[in-house]
């Protein structure tokens, strides 16, 4: 199973979108509702395809708001955080991961760009690798090499 963290890995980091201000101060990536790193995109819908369940686990996800992005329609699960207040790093977060997905922690890879949240994976026994939101598409192959397969 793939565990993927939304903002700063399915999407670029808040870091990531201050970077692209232009001079006026206007971001000059797409903030909309779809700002979807692409190789995540591609990652995803191969996973699926190879018949892996692919999860997003999120402390800022909102019910209502994820009705309209397309990538969390297209992946098996959508596991809000705030929706039970327990958020990542809490070990009940990757637990409550685990039970909804039907998963045990020796089949997850999770994915963060905040190295708390891996850590916190880690002490439930997940795989997990930390994000380099600067490398982005160095992870996202590595991310598919290690889920998919070369």
């Amino acid at each position: 199973m793939l565990l993927l963290d939304y903002g700063g890995v399915c999407t670029p980091s808040t870091r990531e979108f201050l970077a692209a201000q232009d001079q006026d101060g206007c971001p000059s990536l797409v903030a909309a509702q779809d700002a979807t790193r692409p190789e995540c995109r591609s990652v995803v819908a191969r996973a699926r395809a190879a018949g892996i369940c692919v999860a997003i686990i999120s402390n800022e996800i909102d019910r209502s708001w994820a009705a309209s992005v397309p990538l969390l329609a297209e992946v098996d699960h959508v596991i809000a955080c705030s929706d039970n207040g327990l958020l990542k790093p809490d070990r009940r977060a990757y637990q409550r991961a685990l039970m909804v997905t039907g998963s045990s922690a020796d089949q997850v890879l999770f994915v963060d760009d905040e190295p708390e949240n891996v850590a916190g994976a880690r002490a439930v026994g997940i795989e997990a690798l930390l994000f380099d939101v600067d490398r982005a598409g160095d992870c996202w192959a590595e991310i598919a090499d290690r889920v998919i397969g070369p």
